[in-house]
C-alpha cells in the first residue's frame, strides 16, 4: 500500500490563553484547538476530513487523502503581553493569488449560504419556546469577557463585525459605514459582507504581499487575513450548529444498535469523516477486521453511520475497545459515550482495554476507563 502524503499543520501555542491551535494552512479555513498539544495534534485528522466533507455538500470536491502528520512549523509560545495575538506564520507572507483569493471567497459563500440557514432553524427553535444552551470550553474562543452563553443573534451579528475588523487590519483607514450592527441580521451581514470582499479585492490589487504590524501589535499579511476570516466564519458556523443541537436534543434521534454492518461502505464514509484515510486505502483489510470482531456498536441517524466502535474481546474476561469514531458533525454531543456504554455496561464481569489518542485520559475516566502501567504494546512495523 502506497503511503499517501502528509497532511501538513502549522501549531500555534499561543491561541487564546494557553491553548494550542493546530492550522491546516493548506486548506485555508481549516483550523481546530485544544487545551494541549498532543489533543490539538489529534484533531487534525478530523478538522481535514470535516472540511473536505463540507466542501462536497457544496459540490466543491478536493483531490485530498489524509496521511500522517507532519508539523512544518510551530511558532514558539507567547511569554508577556496580549495572549489574544494569534500566529504569523512563514507561509504567511507568501502572495495571494487572485485565483486563491477567488476560492477563499466562494467558501465563505458557502459558509454564509449554512449560516443563513442555520438562522432560520435557529428562529423557529426560539419562536417555539427552545432556548439556545451554552456553549463549552471548545467554542469559547473569542478571548476574556466573552460570555459562551450568549444569545445565536449576537453570535451571527459577531460573525459579521469581525469581518469588518478583519478586513481593516491591512488598511487602518477603512471603515464600515453600512447598516446598525443592531438592527436587522440579515441587511446587516449583506453590507459586511460586500465590504469586506471589496476591502480584499481593493487591498489585494494594491499590493498583495503587504504586511503590518496592527495597534495591538498583532503582524498581518494578507494572506493571515484571509484564511482568519475564512476559518472565523466556519468555527461559529460549528458553535451555533453544535450549540443548537444540545437544544434540540438531536442526538436523541441516534438509534444505538449492535447490528452487523451488511455492507462497510457506511463505515468507510465515517471513517473517513475523521480523516482516518489510511484505515480505508486497503479495502480487504478492513473487511478482515471488521470480519474480525466480536460485537459492535453503531450509531445510525436513518440509513447514515454516524458513530461506531468495535469490542475485539471473548464476552467472558477481556474486551478490547477500538475504533472508537464519531462524525465530525455529531461530536460533542454524547455519541461516543452511548457507544461506550453499549459495548461494556451487559458485561460487568469483563476487563476492558481501550486505546485513545493522547489527551483523552479525561474523557473516558468519566466513562469508568483509567490508566494501567500493566499494559504493554508492540507497536505496528509499517
Amino acid at each position: 500500500m502506497i503511503e499517501p502524503p502528509p497532511l501538513r499543520v502549522w501549531l500555534d501555542p499561543r491561541y487564546d490563553h494557553g491553548r494550542f491551535g493546530v492550522w491546516l494552512l493548506d486548506l485555508p479555513g481549516a483550523f481546530g484547538w485544544a487545551a494541549t498539544r498532543d489533543l490539538a495534534l489529534s484533531q487534525a485528522p478530523s478538522t481535514a476530513g470535516w472540511y473536505r466533507d463540507w466542501l462536497a455538500r457544496h459540490g466543491d470536491a478536493i483531490d485530498l487523502v489524509v496521511g500522517p502528520l507532519e508539523i512544518v512549523e510551530e511558532i514558539p509560545a507567547q511569554v508577556a503581553g496580549d495572549p489574544g495575538r494569534k500566529g504569523r506564520f512563514a507561509a504567511d507572507d507568501e502572495p495571494v493569488t487572485p485565483e486563491e483569493l477567488d476560492v477563499v471567497i466562494r467558501r465563505l459563500e458557502y459558509a454564509r449560504a449554512d449560516l443563513l440557514e442555520l438562522v432560520d432553524r435557529l428562529t423557529a427553535f426560539e419562536s417555539a419556546g427552545g432556548h439556545l444552551p451554552p456553549g463549552d470550553d471548545r467554542e469559547t474562543v473569542d478571548g476574556p469577557g466573552v460570555d459562551p452563553t450568549r444569545a445565536g443573534l449576537e453570535v451571527v451579528r459577531h460573525i459579521g463585525s469581525s469581518e469588518t475588523w478583519l478586513g481593516s487590519r491591512l488598511d487602518p483607514t477603512a471603515r464600515f459605514d453600512g447598516p446598525d450592527r443592531d438592527g436587522d441580521v440579515g441587511a446587516y451581514l449583506a453590507a459586511t459582507r460586500v465590504w469586506l470582499i471589496e476591502a480584499l479585492r481593493r487591498q489585494r490589487a494594491l499590493d498583495p504581499a503587504l504586511a503590518r504590524v496592527d495597534g495591538r501589535g498583532e503582524s498581518w499579511t494578507m494572506r493571515k487575513v484571509v484564511r482568519r476570516v475564512l476559518y472565523h466564519s466556519i468555527d461559529h458556523l460549528r458553535e451555533l450548529d453544535r450549540r443548537l443541537a444540545r437544544g434540540e436534543r438531536r442526538a436523541d434521534r441516534l438509534a444505538v444498535s449492535h447490528r452487523p454492518l451488511d455492507t462497510l461502505d457506511p463505515l468507510v464514509r465515517l471513517l473517513r469523516s475523521v480523516g482516518w484515510d489510511r484505515r480505508v486505502l486497503d479495502r480487504g483489510r478492513i473487511e478482515r477486521a471488521i470480519a474480525a470482531t466480536r460485537r459492535v456498536a453503531g450509531a445510525w441517524d436513518g440509513d447514515e453511520l454516524v458513530g461506531f466502535a468495535r469490542d475485539l474481546g471473548d464476552g467472558e474476561f477481556n474486551g478490547l475497545i477500538t475504533m472508537v469514531v464519531v462524525d465530525p458533525r455529531w461530536q460533542g454531543l454524547g455519541v461516543a459515550p452511548r457507544l461506550i456504554h453499549a459495548l461494556v455496561d451487559d458485561l460487568p464481569e469483563v476487563r476492558f482495554r481501550l486505546g485513545a489518542a493522547r489527551g483523552l485520559d479525561e474523557f473516558y475516566a468519566r466513562l469508568g476507563f483509567e490508566r494501567d502501567d500493566r499494559a504493554f504494546i508492540r507497536r505496528r512495523r509499517t
